[in-house]
């Protein structure tokens, strides 16, 4: 299940990402028009993504590094 904070975090972030762009390229303004629905929709699998990368323990995270003989 997706978190509601990280759910409205990326949300929020997508919104503004989205009236930026609306904004600032206006000859693209239908093209985001049709985009945003859809990247709204994927606001919570992005959400249960992220927030799975973030659980994983540090270690896994890191290259292994070389070891030293």
């Amino acid at each position: 299940m997706c978190s509601i904070k990280t759910m409205i975090k990326i949300a929020i972030g997508f919104a503004v990402l989205l009236l930026v762009g609306y904004v600032a390229f206006p000859q693209y303004q239908g093209a985001i028009r049709g985009f945003a629905p859809i990247l709204l929709i994927l606001v919570c699998p992005l959400a249960m993504f992220f927030g799975m990368k973030e659980m994983k323990p540090r270690d896994e995270r890191k290259p292994p590094q070389p070891e030293d003989k």
